[in-house]
C-alpha cells in the first residue's frame, strides 16, 4: 500500500474508491504480492531440486489458487472438500498433496479415487491404506519428530513436544513393520513446521531426521518440511531468514547423497508465508465513544471476519485511509459482535472520525478463511487486483 498524493493506494488502485465500489467490510488481494513472494522463495531454494505445495488453508480464493497455478505450484489440502476446490480451480489430481487429521478413512478412499497423493499420519490410516489397497497406492508419511528435535528455544522445542501431528518416533518400528507386510511403497517423508519455528537450523534438523528414515525406505524420493514460515507483520517482528534456512539444508543433504547414492527433492508447504502480505481488510467506523478514559471506534468487521487478534493475540498494523496526514491519537478499534471483540488497542493513529475507512493490512492469511456468519452476519466481499 503506498501513499501518493494524499491518497492510499494498492498496486495503483485507489482504495477510497474500491471501498465505494464494493462496500465495505471488503478483502482486498494484490496479486503482484503473491507473485514477488512466490519469486523469493523459488530464488532461495534454486541451488536446490524442490517443488512448491501452497498450503491452502490459509487462503481459498479461486482466483488465487488459479494464480498459484499458474506460477507452478502444488497444493497441499486437508479436508476432501479443500481437494475438490483445487481441483475445480484447474489442478491436476497429482498435483495436490492430501494430509487428513482425525478424518473418516472414507475421505482417504475418495482422494485415492480422485488420484491426489496421500500423506498418512498415524499408524490406523496406515495399516488400512494396506489392508484395502495392498501396495496398490504409494503414500508419504508424516513424521513427529518429538524429542529428537532439540533447540535453544524453547517455544519451539514445546510445541514439538505438544504437537499431536504425525507418527511418533516411538511407532516409527511398527510402521516399518506395517509398510513391509503390506509392501505400502512410501515415496515421501513429512514432517509438520509451525509459525513459531523461528530458528532457521531447526529446519536442518528436522532434514537430518527424514533422512535417516529415509535410508531404511529405498523409494523415499522427496522430502517435505512443511509450512510454519511466517513473514514479518511489522519491522521489529523475528522471522526466518529464507536464504539461512537454505544453507541449514545443504549438509544434510549432501550427506544423505554421499552415503546413499540417492538424491531426493525439496518440498515446501507455504501458506501464510506467501499470501499475509497480499491482504487488506476495509473497514468502515460508525461509531465513536468514550469509555474508562478510552476513546473505542466501532467498526463494521469483527472476529467473524478477522479472528487473529482474538484467537491468537496477533497484531496486524491499521491505517487510516480517510485521513492519512492528520494528528496521531491513541485509539481502540472496536468489531461489531456483541462479544469482547477488540481488534486492536492503544494505537497511535492519524484521527478517527465516524465514517473514516480504516485499512487492516497482512489480512491476506487465515482471514476469510477462518471467517464465519457469527450474529448472522454475512461474509465480507472479496476482490483480486
Amino acid at each position: 500500500m503506498q501513499l501518493v498524493d494524499g491518497r492510499w493506494r494498492i498496486s495503483g488502485h485507489d482504495v477510497e474508491a474500491l471501498s465505494e465500489q464494493h462496500g465495505t467490510p471488503l478483502y482486498i488481494y494484490d496479486s503482484q504480492v503473491i507473485r514477488r513472494q512466490v519469486n523469493r522463495f523459488q530464488e532461495a531454494f534454486s541451488s536446490f531440486d524442490h517443488r512448491i505445495y501452497y498450503a491452502m488453508k490459509a487462503n481459498s480464493n479461486p482466483d488465487l489458487l488459479r494464480l498459484m497455478k499458474e506460477l507452478g505450484l502444488g497444493i497441499d489440502a486437508v479436508s476432501i472438500y479443500e481437494i475438490r476446490i483445487a481441483l475445480d480451480a484447474g489442478f491436476e489430481a497429482r498435483d495436490i498433496i492430501f494430509t487428513p487429521n482425525g478424518v473418516p478413512f472414507d475421505e482417504l478412499e475418495q482422494a485415492i479415487e480422485l488420484g491426489t497423493r496421500l500423506n498418512i499420519e498415524n499408524l490406523s490410516y496406515l495399516d488400512q491404506l494396506g489392508e484395502a489397497y495392498r501396495g496398490d497406492v504409494p503414500c508419504t508419511l508424516r513424521i513427529h519428530p518429538g524429542h529428537v528435535i532439540s533447540t535453544a528455544n524453547h517455544d519451539t522445542e514445546g510445541w514439538y513436544q505438544r504437537s499431536r501431528f504425525g507418527i511418533d518416533g516411538d511407532q516409527i518400528p511398527e510402521a516399518l513393520r506395517l509398510i513391509q507386510m503390506h509392501q505400502i511403497r512410501v515415496e515421501g517423508l513429512h514432517v509438520h513446521s509451525s509459525s513459531m519455528i523461528l530458528d532457521e537450523q531447526v529446519f536442518g534438523s528436522a532434514a537430518e531426521v527424514l533422512l535417516n528414515l529415509a535410508r531404511q525406505l529405498p523409494d523415499v524420493r522427496a522430502i517435505d518440511l512443511g509450512g510454519g514460515i511466517r513473514p514479518p507483520y511489522r519491522e521489529q517482528d523475528d522471522h526466518p531468514d529464507l536464504d539461512l534456512l537454505s544453507r541449514s539444508l545443504t549438509k544434510p543433504l549432501d550427506q544423505f547423497e554421499r552415503d546413499t547414492g540417492r538424491k531426493v527433492q525439496l518440498w515446501f508447504e507455504p501458506g501464510r508465508y506467501l499470501v499475509a502480505e497480499c491482504g487488506t481488510l476495509l473497514t468502515r467506523v460508525h461509531v465513536l465513544k468514550q469509555v474508562g478514559g478510552r476513546t473505542v471506534a466501532g467498526v463494521d468487521t469483527g472476529f467473524h471476519q478477522l479472528i487473529r487478534p482474538k484467537l491468537y493475540n496477533a497484531w496486524h498494523e491499521i491505517r487510516n485511509i480517510s485521513n492519512p496526514e492528520g494528528s496521531q491519537h491513541l485509539i481502540d478499534i472496536s468489531g461489531c459482535l456483541c462479544e469482547e471483540d477488540d481488534l486492536a488497542r492503544q494505537r497511535s493513529l492519524p484521527e478517527v472520525r465516524e465514517g473514516h475507512l480504516l485499512a487492516i493490512l497482512n489480512a491476506g492469511a487465515y482471514g476469510y478463511s477462518m471467517a464465519s456468519t457469527y450474529n448472522s452476519r454475512p461474509l465480507p466481499t472479496e476482490v483480486v487486483l
